[in-house]
């Protein structure tokens, strides 16, 4: 069987976040601040901005101010609330194996992982091969099995997966009882379906609004916090998510990286693909004047 198409480039120095560590050392970081850590528990319902929550096999009432939803692509923070709700995903899956030598590989066809990519990236302690693309279109482990016969063997550290909402940021991403984060706003890109960038720095804006709402009372301070006004910086991005969906055969995906390559199409690549603040930040003189 022909390989898939392969894109690789020098690189100069990359990392791979080792995202259990990242975890522990934010959540560290949150109990000294004053968090409280509830493991095991799950939402059941938001009453008014109050979550009801399983702990223990039974249900709890959190009294809470406000409520702010990072519950991942299908949030039920949001539905709760009455906020808008992802429906264009990925799904995902990858397996973490022994690392060998630095190396980053992303492979392109829509037989493969139809709609995204597939990828070995391996920063010489850990490899992560996987696949992703439309549920609808494809089986990620039978995906996965074949990616790996042709590319890489060796025994399975983990396997990992999920979905990746890739529709954009969603516009109705907060109101008086909470706001959205992360995958649950839909900060991740269409294209690219990177998040971790967008997450951050909307969740830094998102604070900055919560402690302003809550500290003020100012209704105003939450217009501020509105998916709209991110939506414009992602047109393009939009519509080459529309186009990738549509690619069905490898050969429009080799035209499509052709015609990329060329002078006139090469820069809006190279900024769509790898331009810097891919999601804007938002200083606080967004918010009104009563609030600062």
């Amino acid at each position: 069987a022909r390989r898939p198409l392969a894109l690789t480039a020098p690189i100069d120095e990359f990392r791979v976040g080792r995202m259990s560590w990242i975890y522990l050392y934010l959540l560290e970081s949150c109990t000294r601040a004053g968090v409280v850590w509830m493991p095991s528990t799950r939402l059941l319902r938001v009453e008014g901005s109050d979550p009801i929550v399983a702990r223990g096999g039974r249900a709890e009432r959190v009294r809470a101010r406000f409520v702010i939803g990072a519950d991942g692509p299908r949030s039920l923070v949001a539905r709760e609330l009455g906020l808008d709700r992802n429906k264009e995903f990925l799904v995902g899956l990858e397996d973490v194996l022994p690392g060998s030598a630095p190396a980053m590989h992303c492979y392109l066809d829509p037989r493969l992982a139809p709609g995204y990519i597939a990828w070995v990236i391996d920063d010489g302690e850990e490899k992560h091969v996987g696949v992703a693309g439309y549920r609808d279109r494809f089986n990620p482990a039978e995906s996965l099995q074949r990616f790996r016969r042709s590319v890489a063997g060796g025994r399975t550290i983990e396997r990992r997966g999920g979905l990746i909402p890739v529709g954009g940021i969603l516009r109705r991403i907060a109101n008086e009882r909470g706001l959205l984060v992360g995958d649950a706003a839909g900060a991740v890109s269409p294209l690219t379906a990177g998040g971790l960038d967008a997450a951050m720095r909307l969740s830094t804006f998102a604070a900055e609004v919560a402690a302003a709402y809550l500290e003020s009372g100012d209704r105003s301070v939450l217009a501020a916090y509105d998916g709209s006004r991110f939506r414009a910086r992602f047109i393009a991005r939009r519509w080459m998510r529309k186009a990738m969906r549509v690619a069905a055969h490898p050969w429009a995906i080799e035209l499509a990286c052709a015609l990329l390559r060329t002078t006139p199409l090469r820069a809006l690549a190279a900024h769509v693909f790898f331009g810097r603040g891919s999601f804007p930040d938002v200083p606080l003189g967004a918010l009104s004047p009563a609030a600062r």
